[in-house]
């Protein structure tokens, strides 16, 4: 391997490792994950969710590089897929934090004897998981992707300069191979993400579900905070 395809694929994981970690990105896989309590199947979420993240970046690089010959875009297009963002972060949010005030209202009274107990009720419906059963479910990965995919309708233009940059010295296969080492650096990066958001609210889980529900309460605020600060900025953008 010549240090120029060295040096490129290098790039290529930077650039996504680093897009992975946008604090959208990263608000959205914690919205999705912070219900699971388990590092394995948060792990598995932050995948479905890069997944479908890739896989729309590769039709912009095949829409806007090979199709239409361009890298450029009116701020038009970024500001729309801003709000766009903005919005299904916050609906994402909202739920996480209504999520979270429910796990601390309801409980479950059992009756042992003479003697009733309260105990907190949780049923974590997981992609991919049924938290009783553990069966699979296809459409429960499809949903992830989707909200992942959704997260990407700004052209990747960091990505998009750089293939058109690559493309005319190394070729196609090397342009790929670039695309493939981009796509490892998201998911590994974002099913790590989902992993230790999983395994921080797991830990929370294990004290009492109240604790875990007011963390997640308490962390859904604070990513529609987020998104309304995205939503702003585009807005005024766009005005």
């Amino acid at each position: 391997m010549s240090g120029t395809v060295a040096a490129a694929l290098a790039t290529a994981g930077v650039l996504g490792v680093t897009h992975a970690i946008e604090p959208d990105h990263v608000a959205g896989i914690s919205s999705l994950t912070a219900e699971y309590g388990d590092s394995r199947l948060s792990a598995l979420a932050g995948a479905c969710f890069s997944l479908g993240h890739v896989a729309l970046v590769v039709v912009w690089l095949v829409v806007a590089s090979v199709l239409l010959g361009r890298t450029d875009f009116p701020p038009l297009y970024d500001h729309l897929g801003t709000v766009g963002a903005g919005i299904l972060l916050g609906l994402l949010g909202v739920a996480m934090a209504v999520t979270g005030v429910r796990r601390v209202l309801r409980t479950d009274t059992h009756t042992h004897g003479e003697v009733t107990h309260s105990h907190p009720h949780l049923h974590l419906p997981l992609p991919g998981f049924d938290s009783h059963d553990h069966s699979h479910d296809a459409r429960s990965y499809l949903k992830t992707g989707l909200v992942g995919a959704l997260f990407t309708l700004s052209p990747p233009v960091s990505m998009l300069v750089f293939a058109t940059t690559l493309l005319p010295g190394t070729g196609p296969g090397v342009v790929s191979l670039a695309v493939l080492t981009y796509a490892v650096g998201i998911t590994a990066t974002m099913s790590l993400l989902g992993a230790g958001v999983g395994a921080a609210f797991g830990r929370l889980g294990e004290h009492s579900a109240t604790v875990h529900g007011a963390a997640q309460a308490v962390a859904g605020g604070a990513v529609v905070t987020l998104a309304t600060l995205l939503l702003v900025d585009a807005s005024a953008a766009l005005l």
